[in-house]
């Protein structure tokens, strides 16, 4: 009888371990290949005199993240060499929510759609200048920490206007650590004066704020369907797709090209995270040309899915360059 209330109370005791450990929720996300869109079919462009179809597809690539992962999940998560599991910060820094994250992902998807727009007109040839200067972030612990705000469009700085980045650099310049730098500030619906002391970071005299360009009315409207995705990776292949929708011929040339790459204003790309996830989603959806930011070379060609050529990529044009290339006329950059 002793023995069967020992039996009975360890069973009890080991449904209520396995309960709760499925319960726990790990301090981990899940990362596995998201879905890759044509970008060509969700993208309209009104505005142009001519939009050209494309024969071939423009992939955009994502990464499906899980931020529930349970114990018993984990295990076999881990077990899944298409996903990979890391720390929750690395998606969701401490301090902010998991619905902050997520709006700052949408508004980045937002203003990339604007980017490639501007990068994908003045590659084809029309003069895109920006309207204005706004703040995106203020460095804690900068000078202006406190005064400046994300969202301010700086509209003057010492008694003259900024229109763009450079203005602005090329005046913070002119002060030595300490001067102070004037600004006319837009901030909503008021205007509001606003002084902030130059200090020299990383060798060069700065403010201490991350700064984009605006842009007025485009000479074109364009929409991009990308539903639920989100953050600014698609830059480049959002450029491309527009680029091919303005000019004359198939930049496809009838193939599936896919990739990935967040774009600046100049038309730079940028490193991006879950490269590998983002191969593996190409493949899967029948690419075999990948686009890549020449920073992600190292981490990609490690796990190069077979069949899928990877093509790193400093600027969009060169990512036009070689999508125009004739096979045999020119080397074809690689990893």
């Amino acid at each position: 009888m002793r023995h069967r209330i020992t039996v009975g109370v360890g069973g009890v005791a080991l449904v209520a371990v396995v309960l709760a450990l499925n319960l726990y929720r790990l301090p981990v996300v899940a990362l596995s290949p998201g879905p890759a869109e044509d970008v060509l079919a969700r993208t309209k462009v009104q505005g142009s005199a001519r939009v050209d179809d494309s024969s071939g597809k423009l992939y955009l690539t994502s990464v499906g993240i899980d931020d529930d992962v349970r114990f018993f999940e984990a295990i076999l998560d881990l077990a899944n060499r298409d996903v990979q599991l890391r720390p929750r910060r690395v998606v969701y820094p401490e301090g902010q929510s998991t619905q902050r994250v997520n709006q700052q992902n949408a508004a980045d998807m937002d203003e990339s759609k604007v980017l490639a727009t501007v990068v994908a007109l003045r590659l084809a040839g029309r003069r895109i200048d920006p309207a204005g200067v706004e703040i995106v972030d203020v460095r804690p612990g900068a000078p202006a920490d406190g005064k400046l705000r994300p969202g301010d469009r700086l509209e003057r700085a010492d008694g003259r206007a900024v229109t763009n980045i450079q203005q602005l650099q090329v005046l913070i310049r002119r002060h030595r650590p300490g001067e102070v730098l004037a600004l006319g500030v837009r901030r909503g619906d008021a205007d509001v004066p606003v002084k902030v002391a130059v200090a020299i970071d990383d060798g060069q005299p700065r403010i201490g704020v991350v700064l984009r360009e605006v842009y007025g009315r485009l000479p074109i409207q364009v929409s991009i369907d990308t539903e639920n995705i989100g953050g600014p990776s698609a830059g480049m292949m959002f450029a491309l797709s527009i680029y091919d929708k303005l000019t004359q011929g198939d930049l496809t040339g009838g193939r599936r090209v896919a990739g990935t790459g967040q774009i600046t204003e100049d038309g730079s790309v940028m490193p991006i995270g879950g490269i590998v996830e983002k191969l593996i989603g190409a493949r899967r959806q029948g690419a075999t040309v990948f686009l890549l930011p020449r920073g992600n070379c190292d981490e990609a060609s490690a796990h190069p899915p077979r069949g899928l050529r990877l093509v790193p990529i400093s600027n969009v044009r060169e990512a036009v360059a070689f999508l125009e290339s004739k096979p045999g006329t020119s080397p074809v950059p690689h990893c």
